[in-house]
């Protein structure tokens, strides 16, 4: 019988490998940064949308908001929300300049009939929801500022479509279809991916392998090995970004001519900004590889391990941020900045519950609560301020919704590291099954300092690295 306990330790155990990879990479997610313009994106809370890998951008490249149904309150009242988006403009303003911040709003459906929970698969409901903040932001926000679009992900074989203000959709399923593309090689010129790397940094991270071989096999390196994803991600967009402003002709040796063409066509009349049309492409093809991917894979498993990727298959709540690295349709995520934060929460049980009677589960609902943290906790005051008070107030609010029939695991993580480290603020509390606590030995003025901290820290790690490899 596997429990709480058994499922939590498993689950820290990946982040901890996770994470030990965006630390190795962090020189070429950096380098990716310096390219691609700060973006927000608000989603829904459905684990099949979950995280960037479709969209081409690394762990810790994207800040997101993540609402049941993408529906939230548009009111200034909603600090959250509207500060969330201050954050990626003025980081655009300042590290970014003369590139504007991205902002989409996402909604999904599904062709298969497994469309959005939360607007009961009326797509034309989802799809006003994004409509409604697109235009409210557009309002407060200058384009040189914010460039402001929506999108729509079709969960069964993840396919994106970018939505302009005027209506117009670049839509990846469109351009697959169009140009007859079936494996992820196909979007690509010959020329390009028979070629090895011609970045002696990247070739070496890659192994000196092609692209063409990182695309080999039924699960290709290309998408499943995250530091080989890393690094493609970097080079793919410096490459796409660099013949955008170079010569427009060589994007056509690195992109197949009629995929481009497709794609120049149908945003030739929007004023995109200079600086967002490469990134904006690159995004296009890398979804186009991805979501071809996604359908071979499909094509590849039963039925019944098909259905767990098209429908709800997800088996724990995470409520708050940080969550980047956990793998599609692993967990409905939960995020402060709806106006109220009851409403994603019971949505996120109810899935939860309607996906423990299709998938057995012999312990209670699972729900990880975790702070993400921006900068260094010198004092214990910045631990109470930036952590222990807020997983406080989180842990209440799960509490109204789930009441004491949950198992949880409360934690913080660092922005630029995604790891997870478990604490407990109240440690009386039995649903908190997770014994590991890293702020236990420190937690008061007179014992806390930032190079214990540092130290607690490193122990964690440290010894849960050696159980695993004992």
């Amino acid at each position: 019988m596997k429990t709480a306990h058994d499922f939590f330790h498993n689950y820290l155990a990946q982040n901890i490998a996770d994470s030990d990879v965006l630390q190795r990479m962090r020189n070429v997610i950096a380098e990716f940064s310096v390219r691609a313009p700060k973006i927000i994106v608000m989603k829904c809370i459905d684990g099949r949308v979950h995280g960037s890998a479709a969209k081409g951008y690394p762990p810790t490249t994207v800040v997101f908001g993540r609402t049941d149904g993408n529906k939230v309150s548009l009111a200034r009242s909603n600090f959250w929300y509207w500060n969330r988006i201050d954050r990626v403009v003025k980081s655009a303003y300042f590290n970014t300049p003369q590139t504007p911040a991205v902002f989409i709003a996402f909604m999904h459906h599904s062709k298969s009939g497994l469309g959005c929970a939360s607007h009961k698969s009326n797509d034309a409901e989802a799809l006003k929801s994004i409509e409604m903040q697109m235009q409210e932001v557009r309002k407060q926000y200058s384009e040189n500022e914010l460039f402001v679009l929506g999108g729509d992900t079709e969960t069964d074989d993840m396919t994106e479509a970018l939505i302009f203000m005027d209506g117009t959709r670049l839509d990846s399923a469109h351009i697959i279809e169009y140009c007859n593309l079936k494996r992820p090689a196909d979007v690509f010129h010959k020329a390009f991916i028979s070629q090895k790397i011609d970045d002696i940094a990247t070739c070496r991270n890659l192994g000196h392998e092609t692209p063409a071989q990182l695309l080999e096999g039924e699960n290709p390196k290309f998408f499943a090995n995250l530091d080989v994803c890393l690094n493609m991600q970097n080079y793919l967009l410096r490459t796409v970004t660099t013949a955008i402003r170079k010569e427009r002709g060589e994007l056509y040796r690195i992109v197949r001519p009629d995929v481009l063409d497709l794609i120049f066509n149908t945003i030739e009349h929007i004023n995109i900004p200079v600086n967002l049309l490469g990134p904006i492409i690159y995004q296009m093809v890398w979804n186009i590889a991805y979501s071809l991917n996604h359908t071979h894979l499909l094509s590849t498993i039963t039925n019944e391990e098909r259905m767990a990727q098209l429908d709800h298959a997800e088996e724990l709540a995470c409520y708050g941020d940080g969550f980047e690295t956990l793998p599609r349709n692993k967990s409905v995520l939960v995020k402060t900045g709806r106006g109220d934060d009851m409403d994603a929460l019971n949505v996120a049980k109810a899935v939860l519950e309607k996906n423990r009677v299709r998938y057995h589960q012999d312990h209670k609902l699972l729900v990880h609560v975790n702070v993400e943290v921006t900068g260094q906790m010198m004092h214990w005051e910045d631990f109470n301020d930036m952590v222990g008070s807020r997983i406080l107030t989180m842990q209440r609010n799960v509490s109204e919704v789930f009441g004491q029939d949950v198992a949880m695991l409360t934690s913080y993580s660092y922005r630029d590291e995604k790891r997870f480290y478990p604490i407990k603020i109240s440690r009386e509390d039995e649903r908190l099954v997770y014994p590991n606590d890293v702020i236990a030995p420190i937690n008061s003025i007179a014992k806390f300092s930032n190079l214990l901290l540092k130290a607690e820290e490193a122990l964690y790690r440290m010894q849960f690295i050696k159980d695993l490899n004992p």
